[in-house]
């Protein structure tokens, strides 16, 4: 705590960004919401995803899910004479039967917004911005608002094309990612949000705090208040350029480069402590342990083309980390947003493929359970998601019909009712999503 203090009192004396500056903060934290005072804005959105099962998965059957989003920003320039600090928080209301769990049986949701039915507290956070260099923010802390995301994915309803199953299938509890954050620390420098800069994050490693090996960490931590320190540390650092926005539309092309590590423990895919298999007759059935993890990562944005209203911009992102401790070793996505199709300028198509991969080891546990115990036994190998999707405003609402393709759903691995693999699944539905 000591710590904290001096690090709050150091950033106190430095020099705040200009008046024009941080005017800029507060118009855009209201841009989306509305203003209580001057620098206190609020903002509140609420989205409703519906899907029917015409095929394949777990069920053929309807689903929904929804979710309420408030937030409040307040810049403490303008409301207490604070220059370059501001506080935040947001918190989520969901409810709902959950699309993955109900129909497909998917690694990856097919809605981004399906979570277990609660009240939940998200981010509270401080920032302090200083001129010419940048900001920090500290407290509870969400690392996809800002790190391994690509803005023209913003559409996609799968959770496929945000924060990446590679991170969310391999990390304790999915990593301080919707729904959990977790206690952190974010330093900005330069300006990567409009520029070029650097992110670094530090956050617990574990957002679901301590919980039983049967617990969903969902349910532990089911308010998002448990504010967890425990399973170490998980760090992230992303390296951003690109060219800067312009009027309207994103900006023309960005780059970012990525890295990540934790310190917590790591089951291995296929070993023992011995080195057996764990699908042996002899093993221990201990997993080996390995002390770390990590992983790197790269995205790039650019808009092919821009016209009067329009424009056509395409995006990729590749995830790689080390097999012998991640179920899924490789992510592989891309995609295409079409802005004002056929004229119509408020309008926007959005189409996406998303690949992870099994790792080499978790496929060769596979195989060695075929080989010791089960030769009829399905293999994992991967999970493929396609998406397209129409969003249309309606006045104050956004529908948005979708429909979606899993080829290989959970990657192929065994169902638990029928023991064989499932059908590739094909979904139809809407989101509908409004800022009040």
């Amino acid at each position: 705590m000591k710590g904290w203090a001096v690090l709050l009192a150091g950033l106190a004396v430095l020099p705040a960004a200009p008046g024009r500056a941080q005017e800029a903060v507060a118009q855009d934290a209201c841009e989306n919401g509305h203003s209580l005072a001057s620098g206190l804005c609020v903002s509140a959105g609420l989205t409703v995803d519906g899907f029917g099962s015409l095929r394949g998965g777990v069920n053929r059957d309807v689903s929904a899910a929804s979710q309420l989003k408030l937030g409040l920003l307040a810049d403490l320039g303008r409301v207490a004479g604070l220059q370059g600090w501001s506080i935040g928080t947001s918190a989520y209301g969901i409810w709902g039967k959950q699309p993955g769990q109900a129909l497909t049986g998917s690694l990856a949701q097919p809605s981004s917004i399906e979570a277990l039915s609660a009240v939940r507290l998200n981010e509270v956070w401080m920032q302090r911005e200083v001129s010419g260099w940048g900001s920090l923010r500290i407290g509870q802390l969400a690392a996809d608002s800002e790190f391994a995301v690509a803005d023209i994915a913003a559409n996609f309803v799968s959770d496929a094309f945000g924060w990446p199953l590679s991170l969310e299938e391999n990390l304790p509890s999915g990593g301080a990612a919707y729904p959990l954050a977790a206690p952190g620390v974010r330093l900005a420098i330069g300006e990567p949000g409009e520029g070029t800069g650097l992110r670094f994050g530090l956050f617990s490693g574990d957002p679901g705090g301590r919980y039983g090996e049967e617990t969903d960490p969902e349910r532990h931590n089911r308010y998002g208040t448990n504010f967890s320190t425990a399973g170490g540390a998980f760090m992230i650092a992303e390296a951003v350029t690109g060219a800067s926005a312009r009027e309207e539309g994103p900006r023309p092309w960005v780059g970012k480069l990525g890295f990540w590590y934790h310190n917590g423990g790591f089951d291995s895919q296929r070993r023992d402590g011995d080195g057996l298999s764990l699908a042996s007759p002899a093993t221990s059935g201990e997993p080996r342990r390995y002390g770390h993890n990590e992983g790197l990562y790269g995205i790039g944005e650019v808009t092919l083309w821009r016209g009067e209203g329009q424009s056509l911009g395409a995006f990729g992102r590749i995830f790689w980390q080390p097999a012998d401790r991640n179920a899924v070793s490789l992510q592989v996505d891309a995609g295409v947003a079409w802005v004002g199709p056929f004229g119509r300028k408020e309008e926007t198509v959005s189409l996406g493929a998303s690949h992870a991969r099994i790792g080499r080891d978790a496929r060769l546990l596979d195989k060695d359970r075929q080989a010791f115990t089960d030769p009829f036994r399905p293999a994992r190998t991967h999970e493929t998601v396609i998406e397209v999707n129409y969003d249309l405003p309606v006045g104050p609402v956004h529908l948005r019909p979708v429909a979606q393709w899993y080829i290989h759903p959970a990657a192929g691995e065994a169902s638990e009712e029928t023991g064989r693999k499932l059908r590739d699944a094909l979904l139809l539905g809407a989101r509908l999503q409004v800022d009040f």
